[in-house]
């Protein structure tokens, strides 16, 4: 069943201060973006064939698109369409998080995976090693 736990994801450091836990749907993508205080901004980019939202969760963030420059805080939300031009960097000093949405999937080589990282694939996992741990 695809249900899933941000906790029990692989956590993957993507640059100095900056990581990211992912799931993958069949045209979609979500991932949670943790920034340690003074991490790697992001520089300005676009996704010419990706749409993508940011929700804000936890600290202040500078979100940049299409030159028009934004102080954001939790609960904001911000709509890229694709191609445009974007960039966000942490502008507190603790921890941030957001959560974002590509569509269509984002990170195409990752997706291929997704089913490992579901919470009843990974508890199969977990109880088959503490299986033969005790066997030992």
């Amino acid at each position: 069943m695809p249900f899933y736990n941000w906790d029990l994801l692989p956590l993957s450091q993507d640059r100095p201060g900056a990581a990211h836990r992912r799931i993958f749907g069949d045209g979609m993508q979500m991932q949670h973006l943790i920034m340690e205080p003074g991490g790697t901004p992001t520089k300005p980019h676009n996704h010419p064939d990706h749409e993508e939202f940011f929700y804000i969760q936890a600290g202040e963030w500078e979100f940049t698109l299409e030159g028009d420059t934004r102080i954001l805080r939790p609960g904001d939300v911000v709509h890229v369409p694709k191609g445009a031009m974007h960039m966000l960097r942490m502008t507190t000093h603790e921890p941030g998080m957001l959560l974002e949405v590509f569509c269509p999937v984002y990170n195409a080589d990752l997706a291929k995976d997704r089913h490992l990282f579901t919470t009843d694939a990974i508890r199969q996992r977990t109880a088959e090693a503490q299986k033969t741990a005790g066997s030992r």
